[in-house]
């Protein structure tokens, strides 16, 4: 019974053990099954990773270039310098090679090559491809690169505005760098290489490779000379007038192509202000487009356009100013308090004379006045090729008085940007067609196809006839008028403006914008200025005598850059020979300022009751022609 018992226990055992075995098979067969089959990818992933290396191969972003092929924005390639201990065979000799080319310490680039257990340490950044060829040409074995691509801007504080900036980690932040960012980022790549259990690449390392695609490059509309010029020209203005800050825009006014535009103060691109978040998106900001303010008598010339496409007035009509218009019951004055008297059209613009102006706009009405401005663009964004456009400011038409519509007429109670009053005045003088300011004419990949083009055209809203004596009027201002943006020779016209800032929504006292619109050649615009001062600090604040010397500064440099050569010079030189020289009256009593103020041959309006004078407009030393206003403010 017992050696029954006993076989019995053994069979039982067996069994136990077969189906243990077999559970134990089964199990290690299906985990076997599961890691192969089901898994495999997972596991052969983490495989992959543990002796592979990916390596990023960074995009270079696009080149801008002016119109001329100078470059404004490029990549630099530099190269970070990394060392992988683990497959270093000669530690010492490794630190030399890195010691010598890098200018490190022997002892920091020994510490790097030799400390084990760290996959991967960096040595250095930004190193140049002389100083990566030199290590590499060493045989320096366990140190690899990385590339870099830096964004540089070779003109420093050039276009500071319009270029914009970067991130940190190269994404456009503002400018044109922002809003072409998709178009110059590029895509980046990667390489996969190869190594063994310790770290150390092999012969054969390349598993796979995606080739970076570099970004393409902007060809921009903007001239870099022309540029150089309004930049020094705003520098200036910011020097002499004390000012709080100047903008400046070159246009062609019948393409809309940007030629030159700038804001004042700026920064230099290559060492944005980071550490100080609101000075640099304050600065950075393109005021010419995102902010929008009331134009005083440059917007005049939208007036006198629309009145005359209307048929309402013509250049000889005599106007008669007391020095004010009653509208709605309320008393509206003109700049000059004692009136211009008996004038035509023509004498109104150059005299600036709002009361002519309030009746062009009253005559047209709000209905075809609010027609033509619209048309003109003034109350929609230019569409122009840049982050952060504002629109234009228009009193509802249906809540528009007489009073409100009156005082449009001369350039109050509406709102504008720099850019969006420019684009108007451009289709008032390029035969009466509407043009989109762009700065962005090509778009090129790196292979050099052309990818985009500007193109398109404008609508008609003026007819040629009326450009035609608009541009005439604007050559008299200059000519008959405006001696502080006459240039001998050169058939120039234009408007000033001047207006009161306000803020918080309500007149700012003693703050101005002055500003100046000039076109050349008047018969034919091929270029459109603006010029336009923000808070003057020397006390003269009218656009005629703060902006109008600024806009003539521009144009002589910029027809010395274009080689423009000077036409029936003598006769302007003797025109110039008629001019005075306004005196010095600073301090003086009232009468004694009169007296010689007439003895020179100029007129003078006084504002206050005081007997001495404590501040006079123009300036002592400015060049007229005679019967000129002298602003007298006792």
């Amino acid at each position: 019974m017992k050696t029954n018992f006993s076989l019995l226990s053994i069979h039982k055992r067996l069994l136990t053990a077969t189906v243990l075995i077999a559970f134990i098979f089964f199990a290690l067969f299906g985990r076997l099954f599961w890691v192969q089959i089901i898994s495999g990818h997972k596991y052969s992933a983490r495989a992959v990773d543990q002796w592979t290396r990916d390596l990023p191969l960074e995009a270079k972003r696009g080149t801008i270039f002016d119109r001329n092929g100078n470059a404004l924005a490029v990549c630099n390639t530099t190269y970070n310098c990394y060392v992988r201990p683990n497959a270093v065979i000669d530690a010492a000799s490794v630190a030399k090679v890195l010691s010598n080319v890098l200018d490190i310490s022997y002892d920091k680039a020994y510490q790097l090559s030799s400390t084990k257990g760290v996959s991967e340490a960096l040595v250095k950044m930004q190193i140049t491809s002389a100083q990566m060829n030199a290590i590499i040409s060493a045989n320096a074995l366990g140190v690899y690169f990385s590339q870099n691509n830096e964004r540089y801007y070779p003109y420093g504080d050039l276009l500071t505005q319009v270029l914009g900036f970067l991130s940190v980690d190269n994404q456009g932040q503002s400018g044109l760098e922002a809003y072409y960012n998709n178009y110059l980022k590029g895509t980046n790549g990667k390489a996969l290489t190869e190594g063994d259990l310790i770290g150390r690449e092999l012969n054969s390392n390349l598993v796979e490779y995606l080739p970076s695609i570099d970004g393409n490059s902007l060809i921009t509309s903007l001239d870099l000379s022309l540029q150089v010029a309004l930049e020094n020209t705003l520098n200036v203005i910011m020097t002499e007038q004390k000012a709080k800050g100047a903008t400046g825009i070159l246009m062609n006014p019948n393409t809309g192509e940007i030629l030159a535009m700038s804001s004042k103060p700026s920064f230099d691109l290559n060492n944005p202000p980071r550490d100080d978040v609101s000075y640099m998106m304050s600065t950075s900001k393109n005021k010419a487009i995102t902010d929008v303010y009331e134009p005083g008598s440059t917007f005049k010339i939208l007036t006198i356009a629309s009145a005359l496409e209307e048929n309402l007035t013509t250049e000889d009509e005599r106007f008669f100013d007391p020095g004010y218009r009653i509208v709605d019951g309320q008393k509206i004055k003109c700049w000059r308090t004692i009136g211009h008297g008996s004038q035509s059209l023509v004498e109104g613009l150059m005299n600036s004379c709002n009361s002519v102006f309030m009746d062009l706009a009253l005559r047209m009405g709000t209905e075809t006045f609010y027609k033509y401005l619209q048309n003109f663009g003034i109350s929609n964004p230019t569409k122009i090729d840049f982050l952060g456009e504002s629109s234009g400011i228009l009193m509802p038409q249906g809540e528009v008085k007489n009073v409100d519509l009156a005082r449009i007429g001369f350039g109050h109670a509406v709102a504008v940007t720099m850019v969006g009053l420019l684009s108007a005045v451009a289709c008032v003088v390029n035969g009466g067609t509407t043009v989109t300011p762009s700065f962005v004419s090509t778009i090129k990949s790196a292979s050099g196809q052309s990818l985009y083009l500007k193109n398109g055209s404008g609508k008609r809203v003026i007819s040629e006839n009326t450009s035609k004596r608009v541009r005439n009027m604007l050559a008299q201002v200059v000519n008959k008028k405006e001696i502080r943006s006459f240039v001998p020779g050169y058939d120039v016209g234009g408007k000033t403006g001047t207006a009161q800032k306000y803020e918080n929504g309500v007149i700012a006292s003693g703050k101005y914008v002055s500003s100046f619109i000039g076109i050349y050649p008047a018969e034919k615009p091929e270029y459109l200025l603006l010029i336009a001062v923000d808070e003057p600090g020397n006390g003269a604040y009218y656009g005629s005598v703060v902006a109008a010397p600024y806009g003539k500064m521009y144009f002589e440099q910029m027809f010395k850059i274009l080689n423009i050569e000077p036409t029936d010079l003598e006769n302007d030189e003797k025109k110039l020979e008629k001019t005075v020289t306004v005196p010095n009256v600073l301090g003086k009593g009232l009468a004694t300022a009169v007296a010689e103020l007439v003895e020179a041959g100029l007129q003078y309006e006084i504002q206050g009751e005081g007997e001495i004078v404590k501040e006079q407009l123009l300036p002592a030393g400015t060049k007229t022609y005679k019967n000129d206003i002298v602003l007298l403010i006792t």
